[in-house]
């Protein structure tokens, strides 16, 4: 997704060069033995349709000033309000040393109070842990200055450690996840250059690493929530399939599978169909969620064109309410929708070298910070 929003290449500045203190992660498990630990642990995963929504940008909104408004127009917290629209899931990122501008804010602080605020409200949470200072997408996995220049052996021992504290300190506030992304959109791998996928030896042995921590910062396996390993490859089933075949191989740790799908750059509904087929087939034990997705309720700045439905709040709504029926029937389990608190932009983000600010037009919420009735697309 983030790629899309900006291919700059560019890095926060001003980040932290200390290197955490780090401790040497759990050995590797081999493949056979990860697919058994990956059935066991799928017992633990959401039984239910999973309905979630992506809140990462909105509480730096509501601090900005975005006062945000139901269908009606009254003005309601953010997550009251996915609350009140029977959402039982949000998302979070969580980055590495990012420096608060183009829309990432989301310290470990930050994500402690959006848990806070989520696990009062009866929300549950998936973590997504993005292991960076900037985006993280399938052109973009770079490593945050703590880290930069480790060998394979201590990035993973760093990974471990902070991983580990992340949990740590998300059950000591007694809001640990009930889902944890190791990575997103890891197509290529995670931290550049040492863990790319065309090696994915290294690349299994920094996602592991992070895996290993969450285990066992929860106390072990049985209370461990399942892990997520989240691409973006859903205009190819082939493709697909044979992305996480590889990395199970290699001994990846894997329980549930994320996918993004957006219809202007992965195909139609019946590529995402075959593709969600596709992996219900290869890998029964696992779980298929869509991690991302989104529309557009206006016009999009990109030019994308031959979108399936109009750019209006109807095309939005209408995309959603076939999306969910797609998903299901093809074995998927659940749907997150990104971006959905991107509005008002203007109060919040500092971007000053985007030419548009493309995802405001795919939140669930106008101009106005009004929501569009797209908010019950995914009933």
């Amino acid at each position: 997704m983030r790629s899309r929003l900006a291919t700059l290449g560019l890095f926060a500045a001003g980040l932290s060069a200390c290197a955490a203190g780090v401790t040497d992660p759990a050995p590797a498990t081999t493949s056979a033995a990860l697919r058994d630990q990956a059935t066991a642990v799928q017992t633990t995963a959401p039984s239910e349709w999973v309905r979630g929504i992506d809140v990462s940008e909105a509480r730096a909104a509501e601090a900005a000033g975005v006062k945000f408004r139901d269908l009606n127009g009254t003005i309601k917290p953010a997550l009251q309000l996915v609350k009140d629209h029977q959402y039982g899931w949000v998302r979070v990122r969580l980055m590495i040393d990012s420096d608060g501008t183009y829309g990432l804010f989301q310290d470990l602080p930050y994500v402690k109070a959006v848990m806070k605020d989520a696990k009062a409200r009866g929300l549950k949470v998936l973590l997504d842990l993005q292991y960076s200072h900037w985006w993280t997408d399938p052109g973009n996995q770079w490593t945050p200055a703590r880290w930069k220049g480790q060998d394979l052996n201590t990035l993973a021992a760093s990974v471990y450690a902070y991983t580990r504290d992340v949990i740590a300190q998300l059950r000591a506030q007694n809001t640990a996840p009930d889902m944890v992304q190791i990575g997103n959109e890891v197509n290529g791998g995670l931290l550049w250059d040492v863990g790319r996928s065309s090696d994915m030896g290294n690349f299994v042995k920094l996602s592991n690493a992070g895996a290993d921590a969450v285990r066992d910062a929860s106390g072990g396996r049985a209370r461990m929530p399942p892990i997520m390993v989240h691409i973006a490859k859903t205009g190819d089933a082939a493709a697909t399939v044979a992305w996480y075949q590889a990395f199970i191989a290699a001994g990846g740790w894997v329980d549930v599978i994320g996918l993004s799908y957006y219809p202007m750059w992965y195909g139609d509904f019946a590529n995402l169909s075959a593709s969600v087929k596709a992996l219900r087939s290869a890998f029964p034990w696992a779980r298929v969620y869509l991690a991302e997705t989104a529309f557009y309720w206006s016009a999009n700045q990109k030019e994308y064109a031959h979108l399936p439905y109009p750019q209006t709040p109807q095309g939005q709504l209408a995309y959603l309410r076939t999306l969910s029926p797609v998903v299901r029937s093809a074995g998927g389990s659940g749907i997150f929708y990104w971006g959905a608190f991107w509005s008002q932009s203007g109060r919040w983000l500092k971007a000053p070298d985007w030419t548009d600010d493309d995802a405001s037009r795919r939140a669930l919420f106008d101009d106005s910070a009004r929501a569009t009735p797209a908010i019950d697309g995914l009933n």
